[in-house]
């Protein structure tokens, strides 16, 4: 089965950030919505690898964008991405670490994700801003975009308190726009 990398957003002490249910708990090695970005990832058939880095600094040599490198580049069954927040800024880095070094593996990625990570536009991740970096006779890469900013407060789940910051529901609003296969919940 083909596998999708999963990148947490920045780390944050207690009271930044709310988990599923509205509570602001501490995030040492990432803030994510882990099942909603699982799931999400099921659905589009893929197996979920959720990398416990969290997502700043964001840089081509980060923790965060290093491992994701290293496991893409190790494994020819990742051909997924998934950035949430700080893991989506991440997002850019790794591509253009790729597109640089290793142009060859670009072709292998389908599916590009990018959540609540607003100060880069959606063009800064599609195939077609790499391509223009490829020499000839290298595969093109040819993945899919899907990407968003912060949900709006109608996404928000009906158990979270009103009032409380959309931003870490991207996952869930995601995932409940993702049609459901037998068998991935």
């Amino acid at each position: 089965m083909s596998k999708m990398l999963i990148l947490r957003g920045n780390s944050a002490p207690a009271g930044s950030y709310p988990d599923e249910q509205g509570k602001k708990i501490a995030w040492p090695i990432g803030a994510l919505h882990v099942w909603a970005a699982s799931q999400y990832a099921k659905r589009k058939g893929y197996d979920p690898v959720v990398l416990d880095k969290p997502g700043q600094p964001q840089s081509q040599t980060s923790p965060q964008a290093s491992a994701a490198i290293s496991k893409f580049l190790d494994d020819d069954s990742v051909t997924a991405f998934y950035g949430f927040s700080g893991g989506g800024y991440n997002m850019r880095h790794i591509l253009e670490f790729l597109v640089s070094k290793h142009p060859e593996t670009l072709s292998r990625i389908e599916l590009i994700v990018v959540l609540g990570a607003p100060l880069q536009p959606k063009s800064a991740y599609e195939a077609a801003t790499y391509n223009k970096l490829l020499t000839k006779g290298t595969p093109a890469a040819k993945w899919v975009v899907e990407y968003r900013t912060d949900p709006p407060p109608s996404a928000l789940p009906k158990n979270v308190p009103k009032g409380t910051e959309t931003h870490m529901f991207g996952p869930e609003w995601l995932l409940s726009e993702t049609p459901s296969a037998a068998g991935d919940d």
